[in-house]
């Protein structure tokens, strides 16, 4: 999947755990009040289930379908959908099927966690999925208060 946006430079574009997300707005241009992220993804994206100590996340999906978990009970959105993740509880998603379009808005502070795990995209294109190195995924999320949970049993 190659994004043909001619307002979007890879300047702003980051290859995050399988996933190519567009920094949209900062908090520094909200003044503080949030940051928006748009999210393209595949199940090889699909993230831990995890907590944040300090920031609330939002979800709005643009395309496709997607399972929420948020403590424990599982909601499918769908295209035009919204989800709620509050802070201090354990959350995730799942794409279903081949791909899902997201806004990712969250309150201030977790855009620096995104840059530090992420890395620039060479391209405006979902990256070549590869294995996550857990190990920094997790020193990484703890460095910005997100805690990294087992999976669901």
């Amino acid at each position: 999947m190659t994004i043909t946006d001619e307002t979007t430079t890879t300047d702003r574009a980051l290859w995050m755990l399988n996933s190519l997300m567009i920094e949209r707005l900062t908090a520094e241009q909200t003044g503080g009040a949030y940051s928006v992220h748009e999210q393209w993804i595949t199940p090889a994206g699909n993230p831990p289930p995890h907590q944040h100590t300090h920031e609330d996340e939002a979800f709005v999906v643009l395309e496709g379908e997607v399972d929420f978990m948020v403590g424990g009970a599982i909601t499918r959105v769908g295209t035009g959908g919204f989800a709620f993740a509050p802070r201090g509880i354990p959350h995730t998603y799942a794409v279903v099927g081949d791909s899902a379009h997201l806004y990712v808005i969250t309150s201030p502070g977790l855009e620096r966690f995104f840059r530090e795990l992420g890395e620039p995209a060479g391209a405006l294109s979902l990256p070549e999925p590869s294995a996550p190195d857990v190990a920094r995924v997790v020193e990484v999320a703890g460095r910005h208060g997100i805690e990294i949970l087992p999976p669901p049993a």
